[in-house]
């Protein structure tokens, strides 16, 4: 199409970056069964009252889907708006007087994606597993990984006497795949690179550059860091991108 509505979008809302525009009209398009990418932009320039005209790019048939969802869909939020934010908005100062506007803001900008990199981390985590099992059968920690990854199985025992030693704080999931960080995934898909080459196929580089990039700014965010807008919207592609996928490779475990 001549018309490039992303572009134009972009201009009118100068406060969202090209890769997180492109991951929520994405979820737009899957959202409401829409046909393009630029259908899905129609509709978010519609939502959200741009003064944009998209007259001669929007169809009738997809006028009328857009205008029958925004009628139902008028008081829900977007697909990637926080939905707590006007409940519970940034504090203008903290009760601490060490924390300054910046420590301040750093922290509610990394609190928007703490759950992205759960959820990744933890999807990931199930999809080893399941993997694995499938592979090796139910005692395939201990026959497979604890002895080919010694360092993993390692940490993972120090981390789950460190529980015994606090009862009285919560502890984990009762499976050892909990106790590990990211990396330590990573290097159990590479180990047995054959057994989720089957599975991953083409897609088995681009997984591991997926959880490489992650890890990277969840290692930031784990230690109280503030996260760069770039790698912000670096993490929510990678993480949207392994979502889409992790529903095809679930069908075939």
């Amino acid at each position: 199409m001549a018309r490039d509505l992303i572009t134009e979008i972009l201009r009118k809302r100068e406060n969202i970056q090209r890769a997180g525009l492109n991951v929520t009209l994405s979820r737009i398009k899957k959202r409401f069964d829409l046909k393009s990418i630029e259908q899905a932009a129609c509709f978010y320039i519609k939502k959200n009252n741009l003064e944009i005209n998209v007259s001669s790019t929007i169809d009738d048939i997809t006028r009328k889907v857009v205008q029958d969802n925004l009628a139902t869909d008028n008081h829900r939020d977007l697909p990637n708006k926080p939905l707590k934010k006007h409940k519970n908005p940034k504090p203008s100062k903290s009760n601490d007087p060490l924390i300054t506007d910046d420590v301040l803001t750093a922290a509610y900008n990394n609190a928007e994606i703490y759950p992205v990199v759960y959820m990744f981390e933890n999807s990931v985590r199930k999809f080893v597993s399941m993997v694995m099992k499938k592979e090796h059968k139910d005692n395939w920690w201990a026959e497979k990984v604890a002895v080919s990854n010694p360092k993993i199985q390692a940490s993972v025992a120090i981390r789950r006497l460190a529980e015994k030693d606090s009862p009285w704080h919560s502890g984990r999931a009762a499976d050892s795949i909990f106790y590990t960080d990211i990396n330590d995934l990573e290097k159990i898909i590479n180990t047995y690179s054959k057994e989720f080459r089957k599975v991953l196929k083409s897609k088995f580089e681009h997984v591991i550059v997926w959880i490489d990039e992650i890890e990277k700014t969840r290692n930031i965010l784990a230690h109280n860091n503030p996260i760069a807008k770039r790698d912000k919207d670096r993490l929510i592609v990678y993480a949207h991108d392994w979502s889409e996928f992790s529903k095809s490779i679930n069908e075939s475990i």
